[in-house]
């Protein structure tokens, strides 16, 4: 096994339970606007926002748009046509960045590898969103840097976010390895750009073709690999 020094972790879904951060915040926007945030409507937004999530990671979107077309969406399936999608989308994004839980054995992990490497986030999402989630958090203590897609200028899985995060920490790409969740960005963005992975494979979803170098169903099993 090569010997890594770099440990680059994605953070939603890997490190950290997005999916309850999400719906704690969508209901509390619905709230704010007087609307009852039902299973179906929450069901509804969450399948919307991955899809636009997935469109910008190839460029069909831009961010600016996935905020508010995310809530046109779902409201517009909904009849709620009365309801004001940019200013829940609005109260959404603030409210998401009060919010952060850990995924059960991530601090714990983070904090035994980061005595043996340097540990960063690469992550896709909103700037102001991501950095105020991840200031609330005791990983943070241990990771050198947080790289978020909207400052580094490209999304995962452009061969380009990878690049420019491997040049800011002076690293060869062969010292490094990925551990994320998602397919399309985490293990497609490593394979092509050459880099070991980890794909931390939560909900045994089919990889579609794809052959990561590792392929886990608990975060605490990282260790047994690394």
């Amino acid at each position: 096994m090569k010997k890594y020094k770099y440990i680059l972790f994605d953070a939603d879904n890997t490190l950290f339970d997005f999916d309850m951060c999400e719906k704690e915040a969508f209901k509390n926007a619905l709230n704010f606007s007087g609307i009852e945030c039902t299973d179906e409507i929450y069901s509804s937004y969450h399948i919307i926002n991955e899809e636009l999530w997935k469109k910008l990671e190839i460029g069909l979107i831009d961010r600016d748009s996935l905020k508010t077309e995310r809530f046109r969406l779902t409201f517009e399936k909904h009849g709620l046509n009365n309801a004001d999608h940019i200013r829940v989308a609005e109260f959404y994004e603030n409210d998401l960045g009060k919010h952060c839980y850990e995924i059960d054995g991530a601090f714990e992990l983070v904090e035994k590898l980061s005595e043996k490497y340097d540990i960063y986030i690469i992550t896709n999402g909103l700037t102001s969103v991501q950095k105020s989630r991840f200031s609330l958090s005791r990983i943070t203590q241990f990771v050198k840097r947080v790289f978020v897609s909207e400052d580094v200028g490209y999304s995962k899985p452009n061969k380009l976010f990878f690049e420019r995060v491997l040049n800011c920490i002076g690293a060869d790409k062969n010292e490094c390895i990925v551990i994320g969740d998602s397919i399309s960005s985490d293990i497609d963005g490593a394979i092509n750009s050459g880099i070991d992975c980890i794909w931390y494979n939560r909900k045994h979803a089919d990889p579609a073709g794809r052959h990561p170098d590792y392929e886990i169903d608990s975060i605490s099993a990282v260790e047994r690999i690394l």
